[in-house]
């Protein structure tokens, strides 16, 4: 499995290393994984339920052209992989 990480997201992985309390990167991202599944196990739990209707539709009704292709932009560049970041 590969995945892709910023600089920033590195040095974060360094410096918890430094703290001494996990022996290498694996284990902090699979403890990393332990908490979103309890997070999301914890929202499953909670029943949250969808946004009742037309809720989304304002909020994004609202929005200028420059605003919109902002939104777009953001979500082409979130969804992009990049292999080449992980070193």
């Amino acid at each position: 499995m590969n995945a892709s990480l910023t600089q920033q997201n590195k040095k974060l992985l360094r410096e918890l290393l430094n703290l001494g309390r996990w022996a290498n990167e694996s284990e902090i991202v699979r403890y990393g994984l332990h908490l979103v599944a309890k997070e999301v196990e914890a929202e499953q739990k909670d029943s949250l339920t969808p946004y009742p209707p037309g809720v989304l539709a304002r909020a994004y009704g609202g929005m200028s052209a420059a605003e919109i292709k902002e939104d777009e932009a953001l979500a082409t560049r979130s969804a992009r992989h990049r292999p080449k970041e992980i070193e």
